[in-house]
């Protein structure tokens, strides 16, 4: 399962540089939208390091708990965005929210655990 934890953290690398890409490509640089779309990046960065400490720290709760809140904000704020395309099967919606959400899965394992 540990081994599956540290996939899913790679999963969620790929979407936010996918995320941070998209950033780059698609909106012009310097604009409102551009340094909003930033501050995603950020925050998944922050939430896969959150991740990777609750794997390396499993008997840390404080960090499980917050990974797992985490990773169901992520979760809601993914299932929003899909809503605002109108499309919850869009590539994007499916990869951060399936992420995210096999995520909080671990997480909650985490709490759960001895």
């Amino acid at each position: 399962m540990l081994l599956l934890d540290k996939i899913f953290c790679g999963f969620f690398v790929l979407a936010t540089c996918g995320h941070l890409f998209g950033t780059i490509k698609m909106t012009v640089f310097g604009s409102s939208l551009f340094v909003w779309s930033l501050s995603g990046v950020l925050a998944g960065l922050l939430l896969i390091a959150f991740n990777l400490l609750r794997i390396s720290r499993r008997s840390d709760k404080t960090i499980a708990v917050l990974a797992l809140a985490g990773n169901l904000g992520w979760v809601s704020i993914v299932l929003l965005f899909g809503h605002a395309v109108g499309n919850l099967f869009d590539p994007r919606v499916v990869m951060h929210g399936v992420t995210a959400f096999v995520l909080a899965l671990f997480s909650l394992r985490s709490l759960k655990a001895g």
